[in-house]
């Protein structure tokens, strides 16, 4: 897999595919509560990625209404998935998978918060990985099968890319991207930072087994104490992403 360097800042081309985006889903019909507008993206295996609009936030009362929320679907997978299903999924195949195959997947992950791997066309910016990211995709997939453990690679990476989206157009509509993480960035970032750092901990008391006064909780507690301070997401630092996911992320 090629070496993927860390982002800094919100260089400009990110910056077009998150406005398009923007752009485009604010642009959708809005439905109703009984019938939303069912907004078809894309295809993948036969399977539907859509928006269905308007969704649940749209109907909140008070500071916790956003009438740009929408709901993203992937077919009939994924219903009702919060952050702590996802973080499940991702540490499961954290340790059931070898080192590199779950570094790999993390970093396309990482990679799919800046979305390195979509593809502008005629104004639409689509999940569209390139040849190289769809055969580590699919060594992962492999991987995975053989564990028989129930999970679709791709049908998840395209479920976060429009978890992604949304967020950008609940919290990045003005368009004037004045904190340049918040939204997508962040809400992806914050999805590898749990299990990417509780996997760090299991090896830990694993390594430690026999003198467990040498485990080290530095970590956890201060990623516990980062999403006490927040709305519910904690990227962790660039530092401890190369730290934990390289060679295949560096500065």
């Amino acid at each position: 897999m090629q070496t993927t360097h860390i982002v800094k800042g919100m260089p400009k081309d990110i910056k077009e595919k998150r406005t398009l985006r923007i752009k485009e889903a604010m642009n959708f019909p809005l439905g109703s509560k009984l019938e939303p507008t069912h907004n078809v993206i894309d295809k993948i295996n036969g399977i539907e990625i859509y928006f269905d609009k308007p969704g649940k936030e749209f109907f909140r009362n008070g500071e916790n209404k956003n009438i740009n929320d929408m709901t993203p679907g992937v077919g009939n997978h994924y219903p009702k998935y919060a952050f702590k299903d996802i973080w499940k999924d991702l540490l499961n195949i954290s340790i059931q998978l070898p080192e590199d195959s779950y570094k790999k997947l993390y970093v396309i992950i990482y990679r799919l918060a800046y979305m390195l791997d979509c593809t502008v066309n005629e104004d639409k910016v689509r999940f569209n990985p390139s040849k190289e990211i769809k055969k580590e995709i699919d060594n992962i997939q492999n991987e995975i099968d053989k564990r028989k453990i129930d999970f679709k690679v791709l049908e998840f990476l395209y479920f976060l890319d429009l978890i992604g989206w949304n967020e950008d157009v609940k919290y990045q509509s003005s368009l004037n991207f004045e904190n340049v993480k918040k939204g997508r960035i962040n809400n992806i970032l914050s999805m590898i930072s749990v299990p990417l750092l509780f996997k760090k901990f299991i090896d830990d008391i694993i390594n430690n087994k026999d003198n467990l006064e040498n485990i080290d909780y530095t970590d956890l507690i201060d990623i516990a104490q980062a999403f006490s301070r927040t709305r519910g997401v904690s990227p962790i630092s660039n530092k401890l992403l190369i730290k934990h996911l390289e060679p295949y992320l560096i500065a």
